[in-house]
């Protein structure tokens, strides 16, 4: 901290709110300085002796976990740059914006924050995402305020741009302090973004190997794969075995919904008459060339995330998931959970996929 020039108004509030403080979040755009001003309240509160844990719940650019996911690293003393590196749990979330992920991002804050507090922090921090703006920022952060009831939000401006936000939290009776950014603020570019983000990854994976699952031995929490019946194509009506058999898919029902995961989705799949025929409402569809690479989360049986993984290959025929992933003891693996980035060779982003498609 002796290289960052620390405004005066940042020492009057890490010491205002150094006491009696369980949980503490900071709030800023994009560019604001909240990585900034997290580092410098836990050397601050270390250097007074507080056992300090700082959640990183900034998807796109996290300062101590790993792209996609919410992590903790407990601090007893004023940490040296490298012990950012290095986080004592994290929760993986799926994508690098909570847009289309509220559910799990509030879901890995609470079970981070609550590790933070099982491993003995007394104060806890919590650094958040740029996303600040439009109707779903107010609604993500609303709820992670209610869920968290943190006895201080510290608010880093510009001038007034997150006052939308932050009128309304002191009106439901929240304390908040607002403080002017760094004027050392580094503004990075979107490609710089990806570039950190690609070092992350190429640094977590440079260990991985592939390793194989068997598929009816592990969970997917948000998909049906593995929990139903199979359905085999000769068991369909003659008059659509055809039409399944040109794709050869695995079909697995279980009650409103049809699992079919493919090659590729053809057109000539008859959905309606499979919907009619099975009785659901929906019909689930997976491209099997689509989801390779695909960046997954690896959990054990109590929703504890042990690391990320890449799918190599998903072969449920032949029961089997390769996974190019560090975590080699596949023993302990009880749920996979998609994410929506693809990374290419363990190294880089290669485009956001929606796995899962409705039809």
């Amino acid at each position: 901290m002796d290289n960052i020039c620390i405004p005066p108004e940042w020492k009057q509030a890490a010491e205002k709110i150094k006491y009696n403080t369980k949980i503490c979040i900071v709030l800023g755009r994009t560019d604001s300085g909240k990585s900034t001003l997290c580092k410098f309240l836990v050397h601050h509160w270390t250097s007074s002796g507080i056992r300090v844990g700082y959640v990183d719940s900034d998807l796109g650019q996290s300062t101590i976990g790993q792209p996609a996911t919410v992590a903790v690293k407990i601090f007893s003393n004023p940490p040296k740059p490298d012990e950012y590196l290095h986080f004592t749990s994290f929760h993986f979330v799926g994508n690098t914006s909570p847009e289309g992920f509220l559910l799990q991002t509030l879901h890995a804050i609470k079970l981070t924050v609550e590790k933070s507090h099982q491993y003995g922090a007394e104060i806890t921090l919590v650094d958040t995402t740029g996303f600040v703006d439009g109707p779903v920022a107010r609604i993500l952060k609303l709820y992670k305020i209610e869920m968290l009831k943190p006895q201080w939000i510290i608010a880093l401006q510009k001038k007034e741009e997150i006052e939308h936000l932050l009128k309304g939290y002191e009106k439901m009776g929240r304390e908040v302090i607002r403080l002017a950014c760094s004027k050392m603020v580094v503004t990075r570019s979107q490609v710089e973004r990806l570039d950190y983000r690609n070092q992350k990854y190429k640094d977590y994976f440079k260990e991985a190997k592939p390793v194989v699952c068997s598929i009816h031995k592990v969970a997917f929490p948000f998909c049906i794969l593995g929990t139903g019946q199979r359905v085999f194509p000769h068991e369909l009506p003659e008059k659509i075995q055809g039409k399944i058999a040109i794709n050869y898919p695995y079909l697995e029902k279980c009650g409103s919904e049809l699992l079919i995961i493919a090659d590729r989705p053809d057109e000539e799949l008859p959905f309606c008459e499979l919907k009619k025929i099975f009785g659901v409402t929906s019909v689930v569809f997976i491209d099997k060339s689509e989801i390779k690479n695909l960046l997954v989360g690896l959990n054990d049986d109590n929703n504890n995330t042990l690391g990320l993984g890449v799918i190599v290959d998903l072969n449920p025929q032949s029961n089997k998931l390769t996974l190019f992933t560090p975590v080699l003891n596949t023993d302990g693996i009880g749920e996979v959970h998609l994410g929506a980035i693809k990374i290419v060779e363990g190294k880089r982003e290669g485009g956001r996929l929606r796995v899962l498609q409705y039809l």
